[in-house]
């Protein structure tokens, strides 16, 4: 097997040996891409992640071009991803954040076809500050169940100072509001004409076309 060196900066420093890529030849250059781009486990990404993965592993030459290529023609993509190309939006003044989790976006997604173990539901819940995303599958949409998740991202993080969310049954219940009372957390909910405020709408967006190009992956494959 033939090998490229061509390290990043960072994998010249460390001395790792991970700046050796090995060369692919033209007749696996579809199946070097599909490993990037098309495998379940790689959700489709863009034609920029896509490069990138394909370079942390494998070099041939013209690769820019033909992740391009791979990636614009994924018939995939053009049914399930949206148009990304959308009309300017008028000005607005964005949150000051400095610390992580300081405030926290949280969403369902769902009902879902049931997966073997009963999963019908999604809880998004997002970082502002990192865009760090957590996601549980719940068999249930209750308060109950979205208290515990917010929980126990609390204890593995900090209890957010604000908490974002939909206008959902969930987030306006009493246990809800009780739960973020007893721990000075500011409740937010988005408008509904303009539910863009909430950052998970922009990764639900995502889950739900990986979701669906996948769909048998998901169903019968690993429990997720």
């Amino acid at each position: 097997m033939l090998v490229f060196f061509n390290p990043t900066f960072e994998e010249e420093l460390d001395a790792s040996g991970n700046g050796f890529k090995a060369v692919i030849p033209r007749s696996l250059v579809k199946r070097a891409l599909f490993t990037c781009h098309g495998h379940p486990l790689s959700g489709h990404a863009g034609r920029s992640k896509t490069l990138d993965r394909a370079k942390l592993l494998y070099y041939w030459p013209g690769m820019d071009r033909n992740t391009r290529i791979y990636v614009k023609a994924c018939r995939h993509c053009q049914q399930y991803k949206p148009n990304q190309h959308k009309k300017c939006a008028g000005p607005y003044t964005p949150h000051n954040m400095t610390t992580p989790w300081e405030v926290m976006c949280i969403d369902l997604m769902g009902p879902k076809p049931a997966s073997r173990s009963q999963f019908k539901w999604i809880l998004v819940i997002i970082d502002q500050c990192t865009k760090f995303i957590e996601l549980f599958p719940l068999t249930k949409a209750t308060s109950t169940k979205i208290v515990d998740k917010v929980n126990e991202v609390a204890y593995r993080f900090r209890h957010p100072d604000k908490i974002i969310s939909v206008n959902g049954p969930q987030f306006i219940s009493t246990i809800y509001k009780q739960f973020c009372a007893k721990r000075y957390i500011t409740v937010k909910h988005t408008c509904t004409y303009h539910p863009q405020a909430n950052q998970t709408e922009c990764a639900n967006r995502d889950i739900k076309m990986m979701l669906a190009i996948t769909p048998m992956f998901i169903r019968n494959g690993p429990v997720f």
